[in-house]
């Protein structure tokens, strides 16, 4: 629908003073607004009225000519206007009622339809209206000309009022360094005081609501930030709910502008009220808003991570932080490229840990949870790249978060508590504990890398097996694809190709962040292949029947180690039965000195038996047949020390066992 009154403030503005109200000869009775009849409406009982707006005038400059009906309320209302009726349809219509004639002040409106009547007439609600006189301009312009009807039906008003819709029950606001929006509406409300003279001009305060705060300095300011659809006026005043006077107002803006009133002369100490209302007539169609009092405050004392000081935090130790976020700013939380450089205000705790521990950071106890929480630690101040949660969950009895960082080492660590919103403003209680780490894993190291068996291509994902670098420790040089200047945790895997001349090597971590994968040609030998954080298989050039090493990693400049599963696919199979599944067959001793003891543990079958060092090379292979549960001698003279493979070939697939020769 086309609006000749696009906006309020623009038939206001045309409203200079001293507009002529002067009817012109030939020009309905109702030209003027001081033709109109006034109905008075109670409560479910509709009035009709009709008319012809054909050769009205535009006197007051609304943009399109127009005649006036009007009505009357006692009480507060919720009245609805339509043209139900009117033939033919009018096209067009204003959207406003008009407060005094001549006119002082208008109601906007945000619901209209033209579905409502069935005959494509528009139907306009106007909620919360106080009691009064309104003037409703009926259109006259192309296709929107002639006989109308025009409904009025009031209904007493249906919104309740918000607990400020009087002095004594003020909201009370906290002034602090920074502004900490509270949020706010006018909605339901009723007037209490006549509007004041602001900015040259009156609104009208049918709709204001109450607030109130403690200075503590001399000079305060109020920030209220409204909805698009809200003009608000600022009252500050002093005195007592029963007896006050205004101080000082803001009204510059208009439609959705922030006003701030700076206020100086106040006593420290003396409460102060301020009212907020919409400067036109009637409910905002968007009455919301935000208010805080700025001044006289200081932010909390860890609002810089650089005031904190670090708590020693031994295993099996529990700290407990307390404060609050209220007046938290960003200032020097964190570095332009920091994750943690976010714009969040924050304040900051920071605890030391002597050793590698698994920390526990909960919010249970926080009288009102929060409901937004940092995942993160950082090892530095400002904050760089965080260390991010293993685990986390809004598993606290009373609904609070429980945070776990699993194998972080030693070091001074800064825990974030951010101000989000609302739901994360406020005092909290945080409790940090800490518990050994569990040992490294057995394949921490390239030397002690766990064999891996290479399972046919539609075995994977469903083959892997599970690993973990959450207490592994680094191997030296990083991998050429994640350098880091943290450590990076990684686990090693041996596997044997086979045949294949390339493999697909697939990484899914579970909780592990910042992972990748390596392979190499032996410890210490040629890296083939180097992949951050793989989201699907990767495809691993490989030389047949030479091992290969797998690395597992997580780079802990960016993330923390964690749980994986690992799977290495091949056209050819290097095991039948899937990796994990058992080994028919075991060596001891290992190490081993001399000879080594193989025990069969399969089905009798004719093996190939070959002892292969680590370069790949086939050093020594026979034939023999294998019977259950029979011992066979593996002669180890003239062998240098070092890593071996141990490998049975049979028709039913071939099996790999490291061992160690002293």
């Amino acid at each position: 629908m086309s609006q000749p009154i696009t906006t309020a403030a623009l038939a206001l503005a045309l409203l200079a003073p001293g507009a002529s109200l002067r009817a012109q000869g030939g020009a309905p009775a109702n030209d003027l607004c001081t033709g109109a009849t006034v109905v008075a409406l109670s409560p479910g009982v509709q009035e009709t009225r009709t008319g012809n707006s054909a050769g009205s005038t535009d006197e007051v400059g609304f943009g399109a000519a127009q005649v006036w009906e009007a009505f009357s309320i006692a009480q507060c209302m919720d009245v609805t206007v339509d043209l139900c009726g009117t033939s033919p349809a009018f096209g067009n219509t204003f959207i406003n009622l008009v407060i005094g004639c001549p006119i002082n002040n208008i109601v906007n409106t945000g619901i209209f339809d033209l579905t409502s009547c069935g005959d494509n007439n528009a139907t306009l609600s106007f909620v919360n209206l106080a009691p009064g006189t309104y003037y409703f301009p009926v259109i006259n312009e192309p296709g929107s000309s002639g006989a109308y009807t025009v409904h009025f039906l009031g209904q007493p008003c249906a919104t309740p009022p918000p607990a400020n819709d009087d002095c004594p029950g003020a909201t009370v606001l906290t002034p602090n360094a920074v502004c900490t929006p509270v949020t706010s509406t006018t909605e339901g409300a009723s007037g209490s005081l006549p509007g004041i003279s602001c900015s040259g001009m009156t609104g009208d305060a049918n709709d204001d609501v109450w607030f109130s705060f403690m200075a503590t300095a001399a000079s305060h300011t109020i920030v209220v930030e409204p909805a698009p659809n809200m003009n608000p006026v600022i009252d500050l005043r002093d005195g007592t709910c029963a007896s006050s006077t205004s101080l000082s107002c803001a009204d510059a803006g208009l439609l959705g502008a922030t006003e701030s009133l700076t206020v100086g002369g106040l006593t420290v100490g003396t409460t102060y009220y301020v009212r907020v209302y919409d400067w036109y007539g009637g409910q905002a169609s968007t009455p919301g808003f935000t208010i805080c009092v700025t001044g006289g405050g200081s932010g909390p004392v860890n609002d810089l991570c650089g005031n904190v000081t670090a708590s020693p935090l031994a295993v099996g130790g529990t700290l407990t932080f307390t404060g609050t976020t209220v007046g938290a700013t960003t200032t020097a939380d964190a570095s332009v490229v920091s994750p943690l450089n976010d714009g969040v205000a924050k304040v900051w705790h920071a605890f030391t840990l002597a050793q590698c521990a698994d920390v526990s950071v909960t919010y249970c106890g926080t009288a009102a949870p929060f409901d937004e929480v940092y995942l993160a630690l950082s090892a530095s101040c400002p904050a760089d790249q965080p260390l991010f949660t293993t685990q986390s969950a809004y598993n606290c009895v009373d609904n609070n978060a429980q945070i776990s960082f699993l194998g972080v080492p030693a070091g001074t660590y800064y825990l974030p508590v951010g101000r989000f919103g609302p739901g994360s403003t406020g005092p909290y209680n945080i409790t940090v504990s800490a518990a050994a780490c569990v040992a490294a894993p057995d394949n921490d190291a390239c030397a002690n890398a766990t064999y891996f068996s290479v399972v046919p291509l539609a075995g994977c994902p469903s083959g892997a097996v599970t690993g973990y670098t959450t207490t592994a420790t680094a191997s030296g040089a990083d991998p050429s694809c994640s350098s880091s200047t943290a450590d990076v945790l990684d686990v090693w895997y041996i596997f044997e190709p086979g045949g294949n001349s390339q493999v697909e090597v697939t990484l899914n971590p579970v909780t592990a962040s910042s992972w990748g994968v390596a392979v190499y040609e032996g410890c210490g030998g040629t890296e083939v292949a180097c992949v951050p954080g793989p989201t699907g298989p990767v495809t691993v050039p490989t030389t047949p029947n030479m091992p290969h090493y797998v690395r597992v990693f997580s780079n802990t400049q960016y993330g923390l180690g964690g749980t994986f599963d690992l799977c290495i696919g091949a056209d050819i199979a290097t095991v039948t039965n899937g990796p994990g599944g058992p080994i028919p067959f075991a060596v001891f001793p290992d190490p081993a000195t001399g000879q080594a003891d193989l025990r069969w543990n399969g089905p009798a079958t004719a093996v190939r038996l070959s002892l292969v060092d680590l370069t790949g090379r086939v050093l020594r292979t026979e034939r023999r047949t294998m019977m259950p549960g029979t011992g066979n001698t593996i002669e180890l003279g003239g062998l240098a020390p070092g890593g071996y493979v141990v490998r049975c070939e049979a028709a039913e697939g071939s099996w790999q066992r490291r061992l160690t020769v002293q």
